[in-house]
């Protein structure tokens, strides 16, 4: 186990222990970003596998809400105990209905075409900022550009990363920054639009019950759309890296990154509910 982070001088993070049972009682969903949430450096720990298995078997059906691929999405949906798994920043949900994995696509995205402009957007940025790469998983991806930023070396700079950012949205693209990646697509949709539709749309619950019955984990900027969305949100301690970038964080914070923080969140629904 890794040295737990500190939460001094953080008064706006709450310490997991002060999670009461009233603020679980409602909550049915549990919305979980991945990468540096689930993960740790890119790699499933046996303990944040676990903590999946302990959420499901405890009555909480754990949603997936990621930047990553539907590649990606359709793996966690097949091997993990998600019911499913939200994934290219909200574009696509991959879901199981009487047994069959199905595919819902956010209704913005216009897909005639989509593929030329994702191509000239990422000549752009490859041609403007040489350093900038795709991620190695580009290829597992329907709708999402994701360049790497973090994830395999070269690392690009901070200065690098906005320049990325800026020529996406000079090209009319939607944009997210991760821990790893620079997420760019188009369509009017984000993690939390996303959410929004396929709970509306597959599951029939507004948005008032989403709400209610969800809490969401994250870890990065990207995951300010959902942490100011979601009443009860939680950041594992990587969050506390990413607070110069940030504007809105989670309500709790856990001690430990990555796995090991959501493996402590985990718990800390769970002996809620059981209280």
């Amino acid at each position: 186990m890794t040295s737990p982070v500190s939460l001094e001088g953080s008064a706006f993070l709450r310490d997991l222990s002060l999670l009461s049972p009233q603020e679980v009682k409602p909550i049915r969903y549990v919305l979980t970003d991945v990468d540096d949430t689930i993960t740790t450096k890119g790699k499933l720990s046996p303990d944040a596998l676990q903590a999946l298995w302990d959420l499901s078997e405890n009555g909480f059906k754990v949603i997936c809400v990621t930047g990553g691929s539907a590649g990606w999405g359709d793996t966690y949906l097949r091997q993990w105990p998600v019911e499913a798994v939200l994934s290219e920043s909200g574009a696509v949900c991959l879901y199981r209905k009487d047994g069959v994995i199905k595919h819902y696509v956010h209704p913005s995205i216009i897909q005639q075409g989509y593929a030329e402009r994702s191509q000239k957007l990422i000549s752009a940025v490859l041609t403007e900022v040489p350093e900038a790469k795709l991620s190695s998983d580009q290829f597992a991806r329907l709708y999402d550009i994701a360049f790497d930023h973090g994830s395999e070396p070269p690392f690009l700079t901070r200065k690098q990363i906005g320049e990325v950012v800026n020529i996406c949205h000079r090209f009319g693209a939607g944009t997210a920054v991760s821990s790893i990646h620079v997420n760019a697509w188009f369509g009017q949709y984000d993690k939390r639009q996303g959410t929004v539709a396929f709970f509306a749309d597959i599951l029939g619950i507004d948005e008032s019950s989403l709400k209610n019955q969800c809490c969401y984990c994250g870890d990065a900027p990207n995951d300010q759309v959902m942490f100011s969305y979601i009443p009860l949100s939680f950041g594992v301690g990587t969050v506390l890296d990413h607070k110069e970038e940030m504007v809105d964080f989670p309500l709790y914070v856990s001690h430990y990154h990555g796995g090991e923080g959501f493996r402590q969140i985990a718990t800390a629904l769970i002996d809620a509910k059981k209280e």
